[in-house]
């Protein structure tokens, strides 16, 4: 089974806050800016695998990732 990460973009928004990737509430993947700190946000952000950035189109070399456990 492929590992899944939190996907935070290496740039933020254009207020200096954090860009992760989450599932839309359609089922697709869009980045969005989230104003707490990450570790208050797991219920927030979708887990993805590195398959997944890549089939919606992202470069995970955009992003620092953390793994989920």
């Amino acid at each position: 089974m492929d590992k899944k990460y939190y996907w935070k973009n290496k740039r933020t928004d254009d207020e200096g806050k954090p860009i992760y990737l989450i599932k839309s509430p359609f089922g697709y993947i869009s980045q969005d800016s989230i104003w707490q700190k990450f570790s208050d946000i797991a219920d927030s952000v979708t887990a993805f695998t590195e398959e997944e950035v890549i089939k919606w189109g992202y470069n995970p070399d955009m992003f620092d990732r953390e793994e989920v456990e």
